[in-house]
């Protein structure tokens, strides 16, 4: 028995509908555009939110290696960090007193004036240490920086204070790499560095994290997430004490 015009009729519409009609595609394609828009921009928020954490956590862990490798070889040490970029680098920071101060000579004196061998393997850690250009992650940038006065930078350049002022090499890795760098944060022997605070932002300076470290003590750390606008209350409150 052969269908009904009414049974054949159905039939067609149920098998018109297993597709979807180039109308249909479109507006799925649009509304895809349009929550992928929606979605994109708090993604991205999350991944530079965690890039810049990453970063500071990576400055801070520097600052404690640059501090440590300071007390062990006896060896004031600089860290300088590219303004407006995302390098920095850390070299020894040189007193005129190379016979001293050379972190590559066969024994050193520790923190307490002990006398202590150079291992091969700590030669090693130096040389990858200084003067080996550091890279934060891509649209993560130095924003600025801001550093106490500390005179024992200035010791070593004034012949009234050392006796081989003549003999300081004033030069720096930084010479040979472009850019505009900070002024050294400087890692001492007893523990000692110049108190610092680094801004780490995203390339449009819109998130900050600071990387601070306590002169005395030389214990560096991040603090949380900051905007733009409470980094400028902070300036703000800062000017008004």
């Amino acid at each position: 028995m052969s269908p009904t015009p009414t049974i054949l009729a159905k039939q067609i519409a149920v098998a018109t509908r297993r597709g979807f009609t180039l109308f249909e595609l479109l507006v799925v394609a649009a509304l895809i555009i349009v929550i992928g828009g929606l979605i994109y921009p708090a993604l991205m928020s999350t991944t530079e939110t965690q890039s810049l954490i990453r970063s500071g956590d990576t400055v801070r862990t520097f600052f404690a290696r640059s501090r440590n490798e300071a007390m062990r070889s006896g060896q004031t040490l600089a860290l300088r960090y590219q303004i407006g970029g995302n390098q920095f680098i850390i070299e020894a920071w040189d007193t005129g007193d190379s016979d001293v101060e050379s972190n590559m000579s066969a024994s050193n004196f520790n923190v307490l004036g002990q006398l202590q061998q150079t291992t091969n393997d700590d030669r090693n850690v130096t040389k990858r240490l200084l003067q080996q250009v550091q890279t934060l992650p891509d649209k993560v940038v130095f924003a600025a920086g801001t550093q106490a006065f500390d005179s024992r930078e200035l010791a070593p350049h004034d012949p009234t204070l050392n006796p081989n002022a003549a003999n300081v090499d004033t030069s720096s890795a930084t010479d040979l790499v472009a850019g505009v760098w900070s002024q050294p944060i400087l890692f001492y022997p007893d523990g000692s560095t110049s108190q610092s605070e680094v801004r780490i932002g995203t390339d449009d300076l819109q998130i900050f994290v600071l990387v601070r470290i306590r002169g005395l003590t030389g214990i560096a750390y991040v603090t949380k997430i900051m905007t733009q606008i409470e980094v400028f209350e902070l300036d703000a409150t800062r000017i008004a004490q």
